[in-house]
């Protein structure tokens, strides 16, 4: 536990230092989930992110009624084409570190990331194993984008690719191939397309279709996404609406399978000057799922 306090600012330190821009902003904000489905469950999260021009640092520290839950620790540096990534996890005990380094010539690229995780109970007596991902691929956005991404004792590729910056991968035991994922994208300034495809050693994991298109103005953004299992059945498929009318932004996300509604997403975010106030609505067949609300403030 006392690692990550004196790690955090030495890097942050670091980085400073070594950054050459003399640029420096960051945001600090705070969010609260609700879940009321079963025992009522509350969880905070506090945010702080600092830009020292070519390197920065993220933090994450999330509370529950209980105490400490979680504290989430990533470092990032830029130089000659050249990016290094670095992560710490605690839950609130040692959980994960994860190191990657990617860069190439355009318009190809390569990379790699290599994990340290600990697979026991949060504080129960160590487990450790290893992972490994390669990357490689050529292009990027806009215009078109193809990536593979291959990991060794590792799952939930995808989460690398989504955006969500708080979701991550799976450790497993061993460090056997585990899941490739290919994917390809093409887009403009006002639409995108993509296809996901994800295998694992057993064959076909699942194999996500995706559009979207921006109007504007007002900004109106459309999308629509489904995924379809090894079977090549319909696990999912999903429709999103958003509306921007500065300040004001409200968007709305619907999941649903042959079965009908999995469940419904509802946004509000307002922007008044460095200042962002968010909250987001969950809820399914049986109801309320969870609510939650945050800010965030620039400096």
């Amino acid at each position: 536990m006392r690692t990550k306090w004196w790690v955090f600012p030495i890097l942050a330190l670091a980085l400073s230092v070594y950054a050459q821009e003399p640029s420096f902003s960051g945001t600090i904000g705070m969010d609260f989930l609700f879940a009321p489905a079963g025992p009522l469950s509350m969880r905070a999260g506090l945010t702080l992110t600092m830009d020292m021009g070519k390197g920065g640092v993220k933090s994450q520290t999330i509370l529950s009624l209980t105490g400490l839950e979680a504290e989430h620790l990533w470092f990032w540096l830029n130089f000659q084409g050249v990016n290094l990534r670095s992560s710490l996890v605690f839950d609130p005990c040692f959980s994960r570190w994860s190191l990657s380094v990617s860069g190439g010539c355009c318009p190809f690229f390569l990379g790699g990331w290599f994990f340290l995780g600990n697979l026991a109970l949060a504080c129960q007596t160590p487990n450790y194993t290893i992972g490994l991902i390669f990357e490689c691929g050529a292009g990027g956005e806009p215009g078109f984008l193809a990536q593979s991404l291959t990991g060794f004792g590792i799952q939930g590729l995808e989460y690398l690719i989504d955006d969500d910056p708080w979701t991550d991968v799976v450790l497993v035991p061993g460090w056997y191939f585990e899941e490739e994922l290919l994917r390809f994208v093409w887009s403009a300034e006002c639409w995108r397309l993509y296809t996901t495809w994800m295998f694992t050693y057993a064959g076909l994991g699942f194999g996500e279709l995706g559009v979207s298109y921006r109007f504007s103005p007002p900004t109106v953004d459309l999308g629509a996404s489904l995924r379809l299992n090894s079977a090549f059945s319909l696990d999912w498929a999903k429709l999103q609406l958003g509306v921007t009318v500065d300040p004001v932004s409200v968007y709305s996300a619907t999941a649903f399978d042959f079965f009908g509604l999995k469940w419904e997403e509802i946004g509000l975010k307002i922007q008044f000057s460095q200042v962002l106030i968010y909250s987001s609505t969950r809820f399914d067949l049986s109801g309320l799922v969870w609510i939650k609300v945050g800010f965030e403030l620039k400096f």
